[in-house]
């Protein structure tokens, strides 16, 4: 039986084994705000960034605009974010951050640096470092396309 330390083959397959391992630390750090890590993340990239269109957003986020609207759908709902005529083309659409989610960020963020400590406890701050600018370089690789 292979060792739980064995390399993948398939990078694909040890990036998202990875990010499934990782993104529970998160997840379960959030709960208490009622947020997973991927609405944390889209919360506080809107609050980073101002109003976004969805295509803007998805681009800086490396998600897909499908996926990313899946997403928005329930913080919509709960009033965290809302769509309002973009400042510089009044025909297109700004997602936005609402004032309860701009709260609700601050409120969560205490919970999100207290699960990268515990990332960086475990992992290492300097590996923890290191590997954030690898995986940096893993999503500006442009791959060649498929024939």
């Amino acid at each position: 039986m292979p060792s739980c330390l064995e390399p993948e083959i398939c990078n694909c397959s040890a990036l998202r084994q990875a990010a499934r391992h990782a993104s529970k630390l998160y997840d379960d750090a959030l709960a208490p705000a009622g947020l997973s890590v991927n609405q944390y993340s889209i919360l506080a990239r809107l609050g980073r960034v101002g109003p976004s269109t969805i295509g803007e957003l998805a681009a800086r986020l490396v998600m897909d605009r499908s996926t990313l609207g899946r997403l928005l759908r329930p913080l919509a709902r709960r009033g965290l974010v809302c769509l309002q005529v973009s400042a510089s083309d009044r025909r297109r659409r700004a997602l936005a951050l609402t004032p309860a989610g701009a709260a609700l960020v601050a409120a969560a963020r205490p919970l999100w640096a207290e699960a990268q400590r515990r990332f960086e406890r475990a992992f290492g701050i300097e590996h923890a470092r290191r590997l954030r600018f690898k995986l940096k370089q893993v999503e500006a690789v442009a791959f060649e396309p498929v024939a």
